[in-house]
C-alpha cells in the first residue's frame, strides 16, 4: 500500500511589503513540492540549493498561457543553468494537485513549489495583493542564499530580462 504524502506545516516567514532585496539573505522554508516525475516530496530551499546557486521563479498560475510561457523559457534554458551549478526551482500558490497535473501535462525539469497559504511568496515581497496570489518574479540567489538578483514584475516576453538572469547568475559575459 502507498503511503499517502502528507503536508510540511506551514512555514513561518515575516511578510514583507516590497521585494527581497539584493544582499538580503533568502528565507529558507519548506513547503510541499512536486518533483520532475509530478511526485510530491517536501522541498527545503537550503536543502534543495546545498551551498549552489539557486534559481527561485514566482509564477501566477498553472496552466496559464503567460505563465505557462515564462516557465517554458526557463525550462528552455535548463541544461545550461543547471551544468552551471544553478539549482531551480518554480513556486506559486496553486495546490500539489493542480502543480502534479501541470507537472505531467508540460514536464518541467525542475521541481513546482506549492505555497498555498502564500506564505513564501509573502516574505519574499512577491504577493500580489489585487490578484490573491503571487506575482511573475524571479529570484537569483548566490550559495549562502543571499540575494544576487531580483526581478519583482517578471515579464516572459522581455528577452532582456533574462540577459540580466544570466549575468546576475554568472552565465554570460556582462556587455
Amino acid at each position: 500500500m502507498t503511503q499517502e504524502y502528507q503536508i510540511p506545516p506551514r512555514p513561518e516567514i515575516p511578510e514583507r511589503d516590497q521585494p527581497i532585496a539584493v544582499g538580503e539573505t533568502a528565507p529558507d522554508f519548506t513547503l510541499p513540492g512536486v518533483g520532475t516525475d509530478a511526485t510530491p516530496f517536501d522541498f527545503t530551499l537550503s536543502e534543495f540549493m546545498g551551498g549552489q546557486r539557486g534559481l527561485l521563479v514566482f509564477y501566477q498560475d498553472d496552466g496559464m498561457p503567460i505563465c505557462t510561457s515564462e516557465l517554458k523559457a526557463i525550462a528552455q534554458e535548463f541544461d545550461l543553468i543547471n551544468e552551471a551549478g544553478v539549482r531551480t526551482a518554480a513556486i506559486n500558490t496553486n495546490g500539489v494537485g493542480s502543480h502534479q497535473r501541470f507537472q505531467e501535462r508540460d514536464a518541467f525539469p525542475f521541481p513546482l513549489i506549492s505555497d498555498f497559504h502564500g506564505d513564501a511568496v509573502k516574505g519574499f515581497g512577491m504577493w500580489d495583493p489585487d490578484e490573491g496570489k503571487s506575482r511573475r518574479a524571479v529570484v537569483a540567489l548566490g550559495p549562502g542564499r543571499e540575494v544576487v538578483y531580483v526581478i519583482p514584475h517578471f515579464n516572459p516576453g522581455n528577452i532582456n530580462a533574462y540577459t540580466e538572469i544570466f549575468e546576475a547568475l554568472g552565465l554570460t559575459q556582462a556587455g
